[in-house]
């Protein structure tokens, strides 16, 4: 039993595709941050260790240290300070900057079969079009297969979150043969034989499109 459980641990790592690495070298998206914005919409992105450990439900005060760069800001990893915070070179600014890996998301590439991981509702918001409020955003089920045809960054709105989205054309369901933007920690790989690492991905059957620290 045993040996079978870290067979499935050794294919399910290999199935991950380098893109969804925490590598030096490696691009990613920087969220929005967690902490108030106000009329001052910008990425998790910090120029300390200190601001940028903290848990997102735990930022209730913009740090003095914030980078300031827009969400959605594109940037490269330089390594890891710690098992959470990634070491990033953000174009524009001298130096290292830190995020949390929960507050990066990787770039998807173009083609990309994924499957729809909803959240507590069971669904991920559809959007049209980017700039659509969420609250006339439409719905995909868990388990929805799409396909991703792009990336790109919703404009700020105080009443949403997830801008980082991915443009998908939707193969299964109701919904079959659309194309829209879904939020991209709302999409996962498909994995029918790996371990679900969570809840949400017992529900999809995929791995969710977030980086993770080597064990």
């Amino acid at each position: 039993m045993l040996r079978s459980h870290f067979l499935e641990a050794v294919l399910a790592a290999a199935a991950v595709p380098p893109w969804l690495e925490p590598r030096p070298g490696r691009f990613a998206y920087a969220a929005e941050a967690p902490w108030p914005m106000d009329d001052r919409p910008e990425a998790a992105l910090t120029f300390s260790l200190r601001s940028a450990r903290p848990e997102p439900e735990d930022q209730t005060k913009r740090p003095s240290d914030a980078v300031g760069a827009p969400i959605g800001t594109k940037v490269r990893f330089a390594g890891m300070a710690s098992a959470a915070v990634a070491l990033l070179r953000v174009p524009g600014f001298r130096g290292i900057a830190y995020a949390r890996l929960d507050r990066l998301v990787p770039l998807v590439p173009a083609g990309t079969k994924l499957v729809v991981a909803g959240g507590f509702g069971n669904d991920a918001p559809f959007y049209a079009a980017q700039d659509v409020p969420l609250d006339q955003a439409w719905s995909l089920p868990t388990g929805v297969h799409v396909t991703a045809l792009g990336m790109g960054v919703a404009p700020y709105d105080p009443d949403g979150s997830d801008f980082v989205r991915i443009r998908v054309h939707v193969d299964s369901g109701a919904r079959m043969g659309e194309t829209g933007w879904i939020p991209a920690v709302f999409a996962g790989l498909s994995r029918p034989h790996a371990r679900p690492g969570s809840t949400a991905e017992r529900a999809c059957g995929c791995r969710i499109l977030d980086f993770r620290a080597s064990p």
